[in-house]
């Protein structure tokens, strides 16, 4: 496997605890950090110039970040292995 994946899949899951610590704390609520994540999703999606260039896998794979941290960060989850989220990504797009 290519080390800058493991390299993306470590950071996402960092991510995803900061984000959650965050929304823990009170610093963040769960409508700023879903609004903050379709926004993220929808900027890399919305730049038709690029887009247009990008196959649908492609723009999947454009997206794929802002989406995991969507479904890795619902109050009703806790901490889940990479590929479990990784999966419902998947079978959500």
């Amino acid at each position: 496997m290519n080390v800058a994946n493991l390299q993306l899949e470590g950071m996402l899951l960092a991510l995803t605890a900061v984000l959650r610590s965050l929304v823990n704390s009170g610093a963040l609520s769960e409508a700023e950090l879903k609004a903050a994540l379709a926004q993220a999703e929808q900027t890399g999606l919305g730049d038709r110039q690029r887009c247009d260039q990008l196959s649908p896998s492609q723009r999947d794979s454009l997206a794929f970040a802002a989406r995991f941290l969507s479904i890795a960060t619902r109050p009703d989850s806790g901490m889940r292995p990479f590929s479990d989220v990784a999966r419902e990504v998947g079978r959500t797009t």
